[in-house]
């Protein structure tokens, strides 16, 4: 049996990893590089709340910044603490609302019948 169409909006492509690396220049929230070993990707709305794997709903963490935001614990930097699990959400939600005219965290969850391209969210200009 196939997988459903919620488990399928769910996945995050690699083409959407790529995208969400674009956007934050290779590096994680906090302003870390970002390389292949450390490197995870974050489901703002949690897939668990039917969130979908499209890139304004991915952010790419450390390993690190990913288990300590699923465990909602303090995130460090450097050793440090630098931001509560709270402000770190906020951020996160702000760099999407940042880059994407349409954002909300309702346009995040899966959407019976619709194609991502029906979400009304569109990645703002990139100047370069």
């Amino acid at each position: 049996m196939g997988k459903s169409n919620l488990t399928k909006a769910k996945e995050i492509s690699f083409e959407t990893k790529q995208r969400v690396l674009d956007r934050q220049g290779n590096r994680s929230i906090s302003g870390l590089y970002l390389a292949d070993w450390n490197t995870d990707f974050h489901h703002v709305i949690y897939r668990s709340a039917e969130g979908i794997g499209a890139e304004w709903n991915i952010v790419a963490l450390t390993k690190e910044e990913h288990r300590w935001v699923h465990d909602h614990q303090p995130i460090q930097v450097n050793g440090k603490q630098r931001y509560s699990w709270d402000e770190f959400n906020i951020l996160m939600k702000n760099h999407l609302k940042l880059n994407y005219d349409g954002w909300s965290e309702e346009k995040c969850k899966f959407k019976k019948g619709k194609s991502f391209d029906e979400y009304g969210v569109e990645r703002k200009r990139v100047w370069k």
